[in-house]
């Protein structure tokens, strides 16, 4: 066997590299994890038991921590909670933002990714900008509706997000005082076995929405009583466990607390 030459064996390495490295090149891309973003939907209390300033609240909310966090191709879509929450249902505000495009040395031109860069960061500015105006705008409406239906909201979320392959976050900005026919959760009398019963009666009629892998937040808790507080927060602990749903207790609270969402928070 003839020996190869030191300069030939270079030379066959240095002919092999592009195709090592395309190799390479493809094998990362192949394996890159797809950027999957979060939908966000929050449903905003405009029943007459909520009062200006809190909506004044869940604006400051909503502007100084929700839509700031809002990352590239992440989706934002508010709604009201009022006496015709399921049967007259329009969004107030709704919008996404582009998904930033991932750089391929092989695929991309470097100058013509970088002009699109730019512009798909300006879009961005411009939909976060558009959100936070017309959250404004709907949050500074004056109505004030009978009932609070918190129950239909719940089942509209499980529309918004069942088709729905990103992270999914719920907010409900709202005193979670259910009101509405048959229930009153400020008029009843509570006792061990009511939130048992009303769960049953849920169930029976199709009332407890799929919420598996939602990650639920709750702003706006509040009751005349201490003790009444802590009935209606056990029910909805209890409602939203047997919805599938995550409600970490320290996310039901008077406030928007432990924003942003944990990496926890993830589709089951």
């Amino acid at each position: 066997m003839r020996r190869q030459r030191p300069w030939m064996v270079w030379l066959l390495g240095l002919l092999a590299l592009p195709a090592l490295a395309l190799a390479a090149g493809c094998t990362r891309s192949s394996q890159a994890s797809p950027q999957r973003g979060t939908a966000v939907v929050a449903f905003v209390d405009f029943s007459a038991s909520v009062g200006g300033n809190d909506r004044v609240a869940f604006k400051r909310e909503i502007e100084k921590q929700i839509l700031p966090w809002l990352q590239p191709g992440d989706s934002f879509l508010l709604a009201p909670i009022h006496d015709k929450t399921l049967t007259e249902f329009r969004p107030l505000v709704e919008g996404e933002l582009p998904p930033r495009a991932q750089f391929n040395g092989w695929m991309n031109n470097v100058i013509k990714f970088n002009r699109q860069a730019k512009e798909t960061d300006a879009r961005i500015v411009q939909v976060k900008e558009t959100l936070q105006t017309q959250t404004a705008a709907a949050l500074a409406r004056s109505s004030q509706a009978r009932y609070t239906d918190i129950f239909s909201s719940l089942q509209l979320a499980e529309k918004l997000f069942s088709a729905e392959s990103r992270r999914k976050v719920l907010i409900l900005m709202s005193d979670m005082i259910e009101d509405y026919p048959p229930y009153a959760f400020d008029q009843m009398k509570w006792t061990p076995t009511t939130t048992t019963k009303i769960l049953s009666d849920l169930e029976a009629k199709g009332g407890i929405p799929d919420l598996r892998g939602v990650c639920i937040y709750v702003s706006g808790v509040s009751a005349p009583t201490v003790e009444l507080a802590n009935h209606i927060g056990h029910f909805w602990e209890a409602y939203f466990q047997k919805a599938g749903a995550d409600l970490h207790p320290s996310r039901y609270a008077h406030v928007l607390l432990h924003w942003p969402p944990p990496n926890s928070c993830r589709p089951a």
